[in-house]
């Protein structure tokens, strides 16, 4: 029975150049939306061929693309300073983007534009709608095109009943790893029991394994982003910013004084540093008997 596959967050969507694409497809999408709606509108202020309100629409757009880069930047160093992103959580940032710039629209609409004909919570309530359609609809579309594209690079665990190499028969329930470049091309098979670690070096990742009883190492260009969710449920762990182990490689988990240190069962392998982010993680992955076991050996 094949086990079904988790989905976790896509870290594509927030690589600089997609973050980019989608300001630009977002922004283009909204400037267009609000010239075709604002003759429509009761409420409507906006017109960048108006004389009268070119110069607030002119300060809305300039502020609300600004509050966009900010907020984007904001989300990109928080992801890379560990504190993990699901998709729940990008749809509320996504979602508070909206209300804010909403609340800035409704803000110059009641205090530069002053609007008396209208209730403060109609203005409020119709300017965070408006957003809504305005960078709802090019939000979703931009982020399934982005991780529908990046859904070409896969890296999945399968079972041997499909997979050959070089002609070779594998045993049964020997499990394989398949590894993609970023093009969607398979790249690498290696079986889950001769690989050690995976290390991230610039733009590609550095698969460390066992071939004919020596540590061999193959380039990919390849996220480890993308191996950490797709391996989140087999003996593959990250441990560190750069670096992924299989765990059933691991002799000893030992902690000095700057931390913890993995060593592996093979000789000549560097120990693997644990840091402080994974530490707990690692250590309850490897706790109880499990734990004890190892650090005995």
């Amino acid at each position: 029975m094949k086990k079904r596959r988790k989905y976790s967050f896509s870290p594509c969507l927030l690589e600089p150049g997609n973050i980019f694409i989608s300001l630009i497809i977002s922004i283009l999408y909204a400037l267009v939306f609000l010239v075709i709606y604002s003759p429509y509108s009761d409420t409507a202020w906006f017109g960048l061929a108006k004389s009268d309100s070119f110069l607030l629409t002119t300060t809305f757009v300039v502020a609300s693309v600004l509050l966009l880069v900010i907020s984007r930047i904001l989300m990109f160093f928080l992801s890379k300073n560990n504190i993990k992103m699901t998709y729940l959580k990008y749809s509320l940032w996504m979602l508070g983007e909206i209300i804010l710039i909403g609340v800035f629209h409704a803000t110059l609409s009641m205090v530069y534009v002053k609007m008396t004909d209208f209730s403060v919570s109609y203005i409020l309530t119709k300017s965070i709608l408006i957003t809504l359609l305005a960078l709802g609809v090019p939000y979703a579309v931009s982020a399934m095109w982005i991780t529908i594209k990046d859904m070409r690079n896969t890296l999945l665990i399968t079972d041997t009943n499909n997979i050959a190499s070089d002609g070779e028969a594998i045993a049964q329930n020997i499990d394989i790893i398949n590894i993609a470049d970023n093009k969607g091309v398979l790249k690498l098979s290696v079986k889950l029991d001769n690989l050690y670690y995976i290390k991230a070096e610039d733009n590609y990742t550095i698969v460390n394994y066992a071939k004919n009883g020596l540590l061999s190492r193959y380039m990919i260009r390849c996220k480890i982003q993308t191996i950490e969710d797709n391996f989140s449920n087999t003996p593959l762990m990250r441990c560190h910013r750069t670096y992924i182990v299989n765990t059933q490689k691991i002799k000893v988990l030992r902690h000095e004084s700057d931390g913890f240190y993995m060593d592996f069962d093979m000789d000549g392998i560097d120990p693997i540093p644990v840091s402080k982010t994974y530490s707990e993680a690692v250590v309850k992955r490897f706790s109880g008997e499990t734990l004890k076991n190892k650090i005995e050996k």
